[in-house]
């Protein structure tokens, strides 16, 4: 599979949604926006990252990159992992909005099952675990983050939002 983009023809409900009315004010808050649909496959992890780094580096956000394919690459392999254990056929939905200030990254896959963070002692995962660091890391690095049911199509959205701007200013 290539890493190549799906324009976005439709609007989507995914996102962080408003609190008076469970509708999305994505395109109101982040003028920029990119969507890319992936097979539930091992390599959409790296095509994300990819698209993530090319479509920030157009936007002019590349000082942020790394975060945000980090944080991209955790919610995709969790999504990735998701749709692949109900042995669904269905692709995983990223989509990228941003403003001056914020990157949204969000990310659809069609497993209802909310995602899990592995804490363990200390609140932090093991060390020795093969897995499990992945939404630590999100919540860790990202300045909130969330996910919610969708309904048509069946599924969840997590999502992530990164600061843009240098707080040490």
């Amino acid at each position: 599979m290539d890493c190549q983009s799906v324009a976005a023809t439709e609007t989507t409900n995914i996102g962080p949604r408003s609190a008076t009315n469970g509708i999305t004010k994505v395109e109101s808050r982040f003028p920029l926006r990119t969507s890319l649909l992936l097979g539930a496959l091992p390599s959409a992890v790296p095509c994300a990252r990819l698209h993530a780094r090319q479509v920030l580096w157009e936007w002019g956000l590349s000082k942020n990159a790394e975060t945000a394919e980090l944080l991209l690459s955790e919610l995709v392999t969790n999504a990735v992992q998701g749709a692949r254990a109900i042995v669904s056929d269905l692709p995983v939905n990223v989509r990228l909005s941003a403003n001056r200030d914020r990157l949204l990254n969000e990310v659809w896959d069609g497993n209802i099952r909310p995602p899990v963070s592995r804490v363990v002692e200390g609140g932090f995962p093991a060390l020795d675990a093969e897995s499990g660091r992945g939404l630590f890391l999100v919540e860790t690095l990202s300045e909130r983050w969330g996910w919610y049911p969708t309904r048509n199509p069946e599924g969840k959205v997590t999502w992530c939002e990164l600061g843009l701007c240098d707080k040490r200013s």
